[in-house]
This record gives C-alpha cells, structure tokens and sequence, in this order.
C-alpha cells in the first residue's frame, strides 16, 4: 500500500521489515529491533492514539483472532476511524479451529508444550468470517480473500515448531498446493463509493 500506512498488532518483526518505508506500527509489548522508517508506538489496536483519518491504510495480520469476540468489533471499528483508503486484515476464522487443535496436540505428543500463540487462539476462540463483516461498518464494503492452503500451513507448521527447520521454499510450492480449504482469510475493507 502506498501512502501512510499503520500496522496493529506488529508482533516481533512486524511489516515495516518487509515494506522498507515510512510506516507506523503499533502493539501492546515495545519490540527489541525496528526497522528503518518504522515509527513505534505502545498501544492497543481497539483504543488508538491517532486522530481520524491520519493513515491512507490500516493493516492487521494474525490480530483478530487473539482478541476475544468482544473486542474484535471494536478493532475493526478503531481502524476504520484512523484510515482514509482502508483496512487489509487477515486471520484464521473458524473453519481452521480443528487443523490448530491437531496440530496443538501434535505438539503436546512430541514437545511436552504447544506455542503459546495457538493457545491465545484457542482461549480467545478463532472468528466466524460472518462476525467480521457484521463489525464493518455501514457505509463500507468488504471483500474476502482466501489465503493459505490448510494443507501447506499444516507443513509449514511441522517444519518450523517440530523439525525446527523454516524452509522458504514451501512458500513456492504453495501456488502449486492452492487448492481445498484454507487456513487464513484476508479481509479488505473499504469506503464504499
């Protein structure tokens, strides 16, 4: 996205690495590195401290589902008040509660422990795609986009949290896998008009 650009919710890393520009970034714990151009701010994507309209887009990537259902309208809501263009969200909704849950007791059988980002999910219930567009506002329109292939995100998974080897090119194989179901939905949510 060109213009300004918000991040809720940057984790570790966070977009700005990938972006290579200008772009504010918020979360609720200050991140140990930032990236060049990244302008970090401590707070919550459901109370931002940003007058309306300041950004040209907001982004949201694997947020909502660590929220619980109360709270994500409220997000949803907060980047629509900050953002002038729109708001690019992605998540795992509720059609992929019963690949994490595999993969969680995978986990616990081989490690002892599952990540403790599959638990927030778990405790925090993953949304229905129908609550997300319900929260949008009126007056904007919403696309879904399916993203990530259950299949692919199952392997990537297994890779990266049991055989501790993150291999790149499974995201290359995963345009030849794009098929089924999938594990992620992104969301674009714009003025309409």
């Amino acid at each position: 996205a060109q213009g300004r650009v918000l991040e809720i919710g940057r984790g570790e890393v966070g977009l700005a690495h990938l972006r290579g520009g200008p772009m504010v970034t918020c979360y609720i714990v200050t991140p140990r590195a930032r990236a060049y151009g990244e302008d970090f701010i401590r707070a919550t994507g459901t109370r931002l401290p940003f007058r309306d309209r300041t950004f040209d887009w907001v982004v949201a990537v694997d947020v909502l589902e660590h929220l619980q259902k109360p709270r994500r309208a409220d997000l949803i809501a907060e980047a629509a008040r900050v953002t002038t263009a729109g708001i690019v969200m992605a998540c795992p909704c509720q059609g992929s509660a019963r690949a994490e849950g595999n993969h969680r007791r995978l986990l616990i059988a081989l490690r002892g422990h599952s990540n403790p980002w599959l638990e927030e999910h778990r405790e925090a219930g993953l949304p229905f795609e129908e609550e997300i567009v319900a929260a949008v506002p009126p007056g904007w329109r919403v696309a879904s986009i399916p993203n990530m292939n259950r299949v692919v995100w199952r392997a990537n998974r297994f890779l990266v949290d049991v055989a501790i080897r993150p291999i790149r090119s499974l995201a290359l194989l995963g345009e030849l896998l794009d098929f089924g179901r999938t594990y992620r939905t992104v969301f674009v949510i714009r003025p309409a008009g």
